[in-house]
């Protein structure tokens, strides 16, 4: 999602408005001053987050009357002093209320040129500010832990026998195929756009260049910035990254890490249990077909159809007489019901099959 569109929960969610209100540096000071040029509309819900931030965070004690006599005569001292001198003293604050306290003062000014009283008024205010805020440094508090506020997680998961259509806060496109979950952090974080997949997925990424794209499965993490590519990863079975357009950088996390790099057309297997991969070639049609409600098997071993069989149409099946051979199955079966693309694998692999609702036997004839 673009800061754009924040609201004051998502203000206090974001990593760099929480350094900005709680541990500021010039750069957080410099980055958050030209949003709020760019952005006024948003004054209101920063504001408002600083301040929820600031009571969540801590708990200030009280200055004893001695000391705050101490701050005034330190203020009355520098009103006094000569001009050039205050001049040398000047400082900006990279504090947020000091920068929000600035923006608020503009809009009520008609013209952008302050007068020289101004300066010398505001000139004040910050070492008033800078005063009160080193005597709050000064005194003595148990020492106190910023409290973290926790990650939110979004997750969707796939029944079988259905397919979802994502669209991500970042703009991604995420198709999610029967029996797959997708979990990541609501928003994304400040640095990167995380996500962790069980099952296959079919991804169009949008662009964002400060925030790479990862796909984690197990051990196995898929980088991109901008690009579309599919991923199958299923329990207990060979995972395989598929890439149509743009350039990822898949990484092996084994005991001998690698990082591989996929052009277009290319796809790579990874066997987890063996620690192995293998690069190929891809085709389009058999990457998409089931973004496009057609199975297609090619040579298939009989457990990775009735995996697939499975997901799709949100059923269990039954093998009697398995062969003790392998069996392939090949066919393509475009928007098909059960029933028929059951009977027309049962012609070429030579089985019977009963359907009984959501259960389904197949019986080869073992005289084959």
């Amino acid at each position: 999602m673009s800061k754009t569109e924040y609201t004051v929960e998502d203000f206090m969610l974001d990593p760099e408005f929480k350094k900005w209100v709680l541990a500021p540096d010039e750069e957080t000071r410099a980055y958050w001053e030209v949003f709020l040029e760019k952005h006024p509309e948003k004054y209101e819900n920063m504001k408002l987050a600083r301040r929820a931030l600031i009571n969540l965070s801590r708990n200030l004690g009280e200055i004893s009357e001695s000391r705050i006599e101490g701050i005034w005569a330190e203020i009355d001292t520098f009103i006094n002093e000569p001009e050039e001198e205050q001049a040398e003293r000047r400082t900006v604050s990279i504090s947020s209320e000091s920068t929000l306290r600035r923006f608020a003062d503009r809009q009520t000014r008609t013209g952008y040129k302050a007068s020289h009283q101004f300066y010398r008024v505001a000139g004040i205010l910050v070492f008033a500010f800078s005063l009160g805020i080193l005597c709050n440094f000064l005194l003595e508090y148990p020492e106190e832990e910023f409290v973290e506020v926790p990650l939110v997680y979004e997750e969707h998961s796939v029944p079988p026998g259905v397919k979802s259509t994502l669209r991500l806060q970042d703009g991604s496109r995420v198709i999610l195929n029967s029996g797959s979950t997708l979990r990541y952090v609501k928003n994304f974080e400040a640095d990167k756009r995380e996500l962790f997949l069980i099952g296959e997925a079919f991804f169009e990424v949008a662009k964002d260049s400060l925030r790479p794209f990862v796909v984690k499965t197990g051990p196995v993490s898929t980088k991109a910035l901008g690009t579309s590519f599919n991923i199958t990863a299923y329990n207990d079975e060979p995972l395989d990254v598929a890439l149509l357009t743009g350039k990822v950088n898949v990484a092996l996390g084994f005991e001998k890490s690698q990082e591989i790099i996929l052009k277009p057309g290319e796809g790579l297997n990874v066997s987890i249990g063996e620690q192995a991969h293998s690069k190929h070639q891809i085709e389009e049609e058999k990457v998409l077909a089931w973004t496009r409600k057609t199975i297609l098997f090619e040579q298939t071993p009989i457990w990775e159809a009735i995996r697939v069989l499975e997901n799709w149409y949100g059923v269990q099946i039954e093998v009697l007489n398995r062969p003790e051979r392998g069996v392939l199955l090949s066919g393509k079966f475009v928007d098909q019901t059960l029933e028929g693309v059951l009977e027309g694998l049962s012609y070429s692999a030579r089985f019977r099959f009963k359907l009984d609702e959501d259960r389904v036997t197949l019986k080869f004839d073992m005289s084959s």
